[in-house]
């Protein structure tokens, strides 16, 4: 699986979210960052730039898009605003863990999503900007 430059930063992003959880879950959080709402608020930030980085199209695209697609997404991304809200004003330990829990869900959806994308779009054309079988023919000056 080839994936695009927009992806491979969306997984780099995610992989620090997913980092920054583990060490809070292990107690062996950086200092500053043991609170569930720090820790919580930096994964979501990671989360939001991951997401503008590969995951949300225009607003056109996304209406005339895949909509099961859309519709998985938009669903996990209600849970995970959900878990956010309890995070943030609870200092849900749950909610911090549904927020990181969706997060890698919409990542591994959108790239696999991604993915099969790519194998079903036509390559390039070789040799020039001309699609395939438009060739002008050349004429006598």
């Amino acid at each position: 699986m080839r994936l695009a430059k927009t992806d491979l930063t969306a997984t780099a992003l995610v992989a620090a979210a997913g980092l920054i959880y583990a060490l809070w879950a292990s107690g062996s959080a950086p200092p500053g960052m043991s609170g569930t709402r720090v820790s919580g608020t930096v994964v979501l930030a990671l989360g939001f730039a991951a997401s503008a980085s590969a995951v949300v199209p225009g607003f056109e695209q996304l209406l005339h898009g895949n909509k099961p697609y859309v519709a998985l997404t938009s669903l996990v991304g209600l849970v995970a605003l959900i878990g956010g809200v309890q995070m943030l004003v609870a200092a849900s330990d749950a909610g911090f863990a549904i927020v990181i829990g969706a997060m890698l869900l919409l990542w591994l959806i959108a790239t696999v999503h991604h993915s099969l994308l790519a194998t079903h779009q036509a390559p390039p054309a070789r040799g020039g900007s001309r699609p395939m079988g438009t060739h002008r023919p050349r004429t006598a000056h």
